[in-house]
């Protein structure tokens, strides 16, 4: 069996991402699209043709072009469909102890020997046609033999991501025909051999996650590099901190590297070598044309001061801005932090001070902003109401003095940072109008989300909103808000011990037979022991799917007519807090056939 791997090729819009795979054999292109992360029923992906399996989580995304494209990193076998196939030698995940036999490798065009058990490799195998080598998720490979890749010359790709290497041979500089070198999650690998600087046609670097001290110098001499990932996180075997004499990054490396459409480079915030060489870095990288996709971590918001955004041509970034000390940990859920990393420009300011101006020009540009530990802002409306257009998700924690997320009050502010801001805000004043994705966590202060009037349009396209341990919050939605909540899907509140009903509004007559949150279909209410009504005789919810409850003592009537809905699959609550509900009639039966108590 002889088939042609073409690239995946993936394009990313603000609505939806498309997967198209090239032909494989007669096989039709797929699409996929994107979820947001479950965190309750995640599960994993593969896309399956016919016995090859592209693992989901394994595809690479690299800019060209203005548009993603994706190099396939991983294409497995299932066990049964792997052999030798021609060209293509296809033994991925069987377990293996040793590598295939010398006549393998050297009629074989690709390898993949992803997910076995493999601790060696031969010496120097020929392979005079052998264009890619797939090693990924082989723990047990320590080391490479020195003389390994002697006769590899046609060597385009070099996966070893997650091996257990320290170091590549000096037979490195063999591969002269090398494009892209895959060396993610390599954990023992804290240095990086300056032979890597002879590999003159290497396109992609990918070094994210392992344990590199710096860069060499010779990095420099890469000059068609377009997408580089590095993680200085390096430490010592004893878990102390090596001493470093050198910048992460040699000054000239960056600038040199003038074909970039892609940098990440991900920081250990306690590396002091970083905040020592960060501000040449940031020069350097200001004069890279071409950068699409920017991953930076800024200890000083000053920093960002270099960026003329309107000389820019970044179509995706992901900044971390702020003094981060890494053993102070965030309380904020891991998979909401990941939540944000979907977002095509993401702005994570942590332990900030006032409102800088340059937080608020990034923010103009955003789409995803996470406000951590912020020690004085009152209000989320102070960055300006009119920085946020763009905005689709905002996660905030652990800010101690933030009483109220928006107040309507907060208007245009007249400054020229402001340049970018769309004309019609002064007139239209649609507050958070993209906002799809509200997390809050931690808010010791917060009392409560929205103060003034609301907007027609505003809050219109919510699709989650989540509030975690906020013990003076009192109010969460009122009658302005819930008008313009047509979109919301999914609401929990969790360990909000001051409310009493998620709604809080006196309802006129005729709304009182009007359906809201038409969209709703799961609802959370867990550790809430002031609550004794879900909305206050509201009826909401007419497409509910989904209602838990736990610790709620004072919900004693669950007043069914305001969340009776025919779509109702699930209730969840202690057994105990069930069988004690006050019904104003008995219990629908149905109802007792739908619930499922929680197993504590």
């Amino acid at each position: 069996m002889v088939f042609n791997v073409e690239p995946v090729k993936m394009t990313i819009s603000s609505e939806q991402k498309k997967i198209e795979i090239g032909e494989i054999g007669n096989l039709a292109s797929q699409e996929r699209q994107p979820e947001r992360i479950q965190v309750e029923e995640m599960q994993p992906q593969a896309l399956s043709t016919q016995g090859v399996v592209f693992d989901d989580g394994a595809v690479k995304i690299l800019k060209s072009n203005g548009q993603m494209e994706s190099q396939i990193e991983d294409v497995e076998m299932e066990p049964e469909a792997s052999e030798q196939c021609g060209l293509f030698l296809m033994q991925g995940g069987l377990g293996l102890t040793k590598p295939p036999k010398d006549d393998d490798w050297k009629n074989a065009k690709e390898i993949y020997l992803m997910d076995n058990e493999l601790s060696i490799l031969p010496e120097n195998p020929r392979c005079p046609n052998l264009s890619a080598l797939f090693l990924p998720r082989n723990y047990k490979l320590r080391t490479i033999p020195l003389s390994f890749f002697d006769y590899m010359p046609a060597l385009q790709i070099l996966n070893l991501s997650r091996t257990g290497i320290k170091s590549l041979p000096d037979s490195l500089i063999r591969l002269v025909s090398l494009k892209r070198l895959f060396l993610n999650d390599c954990h023992r690998l804290m240095t990086l051999s300056p032979k890597v600087g002879n590999l003159k046609l290497l396109e992609v670097l990918d070094l994210e996650g392992a344990k590199i001290m710096d860069l060499p110098m010779e990095i420099k001499e890469l000059t068609n590099m377009k997408c580089l990932e590095v993680s200085f996180y390096g430490y010592m075997s004893n878990g102390r901190r090596a001493m470093q004499s050198n910048a992460v990054v040699p000054g000239g490396v960056i600038s040199a590297l003038s074909q970039l459409e892609e940098l990440n480079i991900d920081v250990n915030p306690d590396n002091e070598q970083w905040d020592a060489h960060v501000e040449d870095i940031v020069t350097e990288v200001c004069t890279l044309k071409k950068l699409e996709t920017l991953k930076f971590y800024f200890p000083r918001v000053e920093l960002l001061r270099h960026f003329q955004w309107n000389s820019l041509s970044l179509s995706h970034f992901r900044f971390t801005v702020g003094r981060h000390v890494k053993r102070i940990m965030s309380r904020v859920p891991l998979d909401v932090e990941f939540e944000l990393e979907r977002w095509e420009r993401s702005l994570r300011y942590i332990n900030g001070v006032g409102v800088p101006r340059d937080i608020k020009k990034v923010l103009q540009h955003a789409t995803a902003f996470f406000l951590d530990r912020h020690a004085t802002a009152k209000k989320l409306s102070n960055f300006g109401i009119q920085n946020m257009e763009k905005l689709k998700c905002i996660v905030m924690g652990e800010c101690n003095e933030l009483q109220v997320i928006i107040d309507e009050a907060d208007g245009y502010e007249g400054d020229d940072c402001n340049q970018n801001v769309s004309k019609s805000y002064g007139t239209e004043k649609n507050v958070l109008g993209s906002l799809e994705y509200l997390y809050v966590y931690y808010m010791k202060s917060l009392r409560g989300i929205w103060e003034g009037s609301v907007q027609q349009n505003s809050l219109f396209l919510l699709k989650s909103l989540t509030l975690r341990t906020c013990p003076q919050l009192t109010t969460i939605f009122t009658q302005g808000s819930i008008n313009n909540l047509c979109n919301l899907e999914e609401l929990k509140v969790e360990d909000c011990p001051s409310i009493k009903s998620i709604v809080c509004c006196d309802i006129p007559a005729e709304h009182k037979t009007s359906y809201f949150l038409p969209k709703l279909k799961k609802i959370s209410l867990h550790y809430m022991p002031g609550l004794v009504s879900i909305s206050g005789g509201l009826r909401i919810a007419p497409k509910l799917e989904w209602l838990s409850f736990y610790n709620c003592p004072n919900l004693k009537n669950p007043l069914i007519d305001e969340v009776f809905s025919q779509d109702l699959k699930k209730i969840k609550g202690e057994r105990s807090w069930w069988e004690a509900l006050e019904w104003s009639n008995s219990c629908p039966g149905n109802l007792d056939e739908i619930f499922v108590p929680i197993d504590i």
